[in-house]
């Protein structure tokens, strides 16, 4: 659970003296951490002042150099700061080794081969998602193995449309308002992205068609609450509308339990 901004000074490890040329490491580390205690809702730079002891300076050039790196990001709306996509997709892909790709392997397996097509895995993380895992058929798509491991804004990929559309229109233009300059970046509108959710939402499945490749996805939770869609894709000439309706079908009735599709 979030951690208050009161109570984080209680969680910080009890320092136990400087270490020769550690002491800048263990200084962005403890903001890192105080981060990840207060992500789900962000915390402002003035509570991460207060909680690590540190002088408002040495704080504001940590945060930048961390922002640099994609380990935490700055909400332009309320300025807070909460985890970046590096440091969620670390910490997906460690999680995912171990529980979340064991968990939904055998069905991925399973889809790949009596498709024939590529299964991805998607996991939600924030604003983001992050492929973990792919599962290729007999008819394979080299170029799909480079997005194993990728993180990407939710709503350019159709696993992630298909999390968006779980969502209320209020959610989904909360977070298109968030991240619009990314949006503007890749060409991607408020109306274009409310339409392919509410397509999704229409049809029970995401669909998308366009250079050469298309995706069918459907949305789920995993055991523990993680927020996932499993996709499949292909080329365009094997995956029409019509068979994407098929596919939605087949996936509903491969899917264990655990993993509670819908849209």
């Amino acid at each position: 659970m979030p951690v208050s901004h009161a109570h984080a000074l209680a969680l910080l490890p009890i320092a136990k003296g400087p270490r020769p040329g550690a002491q800048s490491l263990d200084r962005a580390v403890g903001l890192i951490n105080l981060i990840a205690q207060n992500h789900d809702q962000g915390i402002p730079l003035s509570a991460l002042v207060q909680a690590s002891r540190l002088d408002r300076t040495t704080v504001w050039r940590m945060v930048e150099n961390l922002q640099h790196a994609g380990l935490i990001e700055k909400n332009k709306q309320s300025g807070a700061f909460a985890l970046g996509p590096r440091a969620t997709a670390w910490g997906a892909v460690s999680f995912g080794q171990s529980a979340l790709i064991r968990q939904c392997q055998p069905v991925m397996k399973n889809l790949a081969r009596t498709t024939g097509d590529n299964v991805f895995l998607v996991l939600r993380m924030g604003d983001y998602s992050h492929c973990l895992h792919l599962e290729q058929g007999a008819h394979a798509v080299s170029s799909f193995r480079q997005t194993v491991g990728e993180t990407r804004l939710l709503g350019l990929g159709v696993g992630s449309i298909a999390m968006l559309a779980a969502l209320a229109d209020e959610a989904v233009d909360g977070h298109h308002t968030r991240q619009v300059e990314s949006y503007n970046q890749e060409g991607v509108t408020r109306a274009q992205l409310l339409r392919w959710v509410r397509s999704a939402r229409h049809r029970g499945f995401a669909y998308r068609n366009t250079a050469g490749i298309a995706a069918v996805g459907l949305h789920g939770f995993l055991e523990g609450g993680a927020v996932a869609a499993l996709s499949i894709g292909a080329a365009a000439a094997r995956l029409p509308l019509s068979r994407a309706t098929e596919l939605a079908e087949v996936m509903r009735r491969q899917v264990p339990e655990a993993f509670r599709l819908s849209i």
